[in-house]
């Protein structure tokens, strides 16, 4: 081989080299994602309870994760908009805190949600009962927390009781809306009450355990939701009776949904293939005072 040819042939090889195809990465699936979520948890991974996949299917390639509050229909459509095709929520995806659906399946906006799913290759988890097992902390208390900018008034990261600066139940209603950005919450008590103690039960709250941390050591007792029936009209009676007691409703989207964002630097930690992103629901209700309309009636395929 002449030295010219020498050359020529080296040449070519060095260029077949670089244009050598580079391998691709190993295809991330639902399956892994969670196999991966129970060894980070913290606790014993159970079966019991509400946490599984409640739509599609758990060796789905996974092209990004969105955590999300509820799995409603506008959470599909961000997640689809934001090319998240494995939605963790927290609270159902079809109207029950179980995720049962034995009685939709002729409902027919149970089949067109299904369909929707099954048209864009998404996977949804429901992410409950572990969220809130999670050790050292509940998920939800710490991302609410961190949310209001109370991180570090928690000195124990179960216990439900918060000591804040003073202020009072209006200016605390206050503050939850600003930072919550809530335009309907309620509250029961005198708006001139000073606070000092809160008691929070994020999410649902019945009367037990509600009751009895409201007639307990706090000033006010934080809630997302409740039967009027029930804590409201205890919340009133203790009121009515002389106790200097305060009740504030969140709704039950806002009084969690930060901790679904506390999910998303926690996803990253381990699961470093693919995006992460919190998709954020509105609010569901709107006042009279400023009707507000947010639901997302397009995108479907």
């Amino acid at each position: 081989m002449t030295e010219l040819n020498r050359r020529a042939f080296t040449a070519a090889g060095a260029s077949l080299a670089v244009a050598a195809p580079a391998k691709a990465a190993p295809a991330l699936t639902v399956r892994q994602v969670l196999d991966r979520m129970r060894g980070q948890i913290g606790t014993e991974w159970f079966e019991r309870g509400v946490d599984r996949i409640v739509a599609g299917d758990p060796d789905t390639v996974v092209t990004g994760i969105g955590t999300t509050m509820m799995g409603t229909f506008d959470a599909m459509k961000a997640a689809v908009a934001a090319k998240c095709n494995l939605v963790i929520t927290h609270e159902p995806t079809f109207w029950s805190h179980q995720d049962m659906v034995t009685q939709f399946q002729d409902d027919p906006l149970y089949k067109v949600k299904l369909a929707y799913t099954k048209a864009y290759n998404l996977a949804a988890f429901h992410f409950h009962d572990h969220w809130h097992a999670k050790k050292p902390v509940d998920g939800i208390h710490q991302g609410m927390a961190d949310r209001m900018g109370w991180g570090r008034h928690l000195k124990n990261p179960y216990d439900r009781h918060i000591d804040l600066p003073p202020t009072t139940l209006g200016g605390l209603a206050r503050e939850f809306q600003k930072k919550l950005e809530s335009r309907t919450l309620r509250v029961v008590g005198d708006p001139d009450l000073p606070v000092k103690r809160i008691a929070v039960s994020w999410g649902y709250c019945s009367m037990l355990p509600g009751a009895p941390m409201l007639a307990g050591d706090c000033d006010a007792l934080v809630i997302g939701e409740c039967q009027d029936w029930d804590l409201i009209a205890y919340a009133q009676d203790l009121v009515a009776s002389g106790r200097k007691k305060g009740l504030i409703v969140l709704g039950h989207i806002l009084s969690e949904q930060w901790g679904m964002e506390y999910a998303v630097p926690w996803l990253k930690g381990f699961v470093p293939e693919v995006p992460v992103k919190f998709l954020r629901l509105a609010e569901p209700y709107w006042n009279l005072k400023k009707p507000v309309f947010e639901i997302n009636t397009k995108g479907l395929p």
